[in-house]
């Protein structure tokens, strides 16, 4: 059983890894060749509503966890709304890293490039360190684990597939409001690809801190799920 002292460090643990997963976001986002597909469609919205790219993630992940609610019925509880304030955490965290890199914001393309793959670098080891406090998910993860469960298929592929309706939702979005497609360049198709690659190579490291947030039969037992796919 769980003590208070280990939720209070799995949480905390969480709190950090979220942190630098916003970072990883805004660098990404600020470098101007295009956002996350996660951020895909918070980031057209911005361009609709007068929200910040924070506040529209958090929105859209309310509806996320609305979705989760639909299908998982009676078996949705408490572990699933505590990704609600994970996700305003993150919101928030993604709006003070917009604000904080803003000077970084160039016209070199070569710079826009060092952000981009920077930026998918730190949001790799933010996912990392958040697999290894296995404290919560974001409502976006959780709708994929929702139908991953439901349909009984395979998580990565479901998370593909999420990603891409992202993206595609975000084009067509704004070009059928704003007649033309933003946030979606070759960054994307960069951050799509690199993101899970710096998730393998972190992953090491982030294991090492694991004694941080689990007892050593607890580690014994959840060891294979680090192998899992995310992301």
């Amino acid at each position: 059983m769980k003590t208070k002292k280990e939720i209070a460090k799995r949480y905390g643990g969480l709190c950090v890894a979220l942190l630098i997963c916003s970072l990883g976001v805004a660098l990404t986002t600020n470098a101007y060749l295009g956002t996350t597909p996660i951020s895909s469609l918070p980031y057209a919205l911005t361009f609709m509503l007068p929200l910040s790219l924070g506040m529209t993630t958090f929105l859209t992940n309310v509806v996320f966890l609305a979705v989760q609610k639909i299908l998982l019925g009676k078996q949705f509880g408490l572990v699933q709304l505590m990704q609600l304030p994970a996700v305003l955490y993150f919101g928030l965290g993604i709006d003070f890293w917009m604000w904080v890199t803003e000077p970084l914001v160039t016209d070199d393309y070569v710079w826009q490039m060092v952000m981009c793959v920077g930026g998918s670098a730190v949001l790799g080891l933010g996912i990392s360190l958040e697999i290894v406090c296995n404290a919560t998910v974001l409502p976006g993860e959780g709708m994929v684990i929702a139908i991953a469960y439901k349909t009984k298929k395979i998580f990565g592929n479901i998370k593909v597939l999420f990603d891409v309706s992202l993206v595609i939702s975000a084009a067509v979005l704004s070009l059928v409001v704003l007649g033309e497609v933003v946030g979606l360049r070759e960054g994307t198709l960069i951050s799509a690809i690199l993101v899970g690659q710096f998730v393998k190579l972190t992953s090491r490291l982030a294991r090492r801190l694991k004694p941080l947030f689990w007892t050593e039969h607890q580690r014994h037992l959840v060891a294979p799920r680090s192998k899992r796919s995310w992301r």
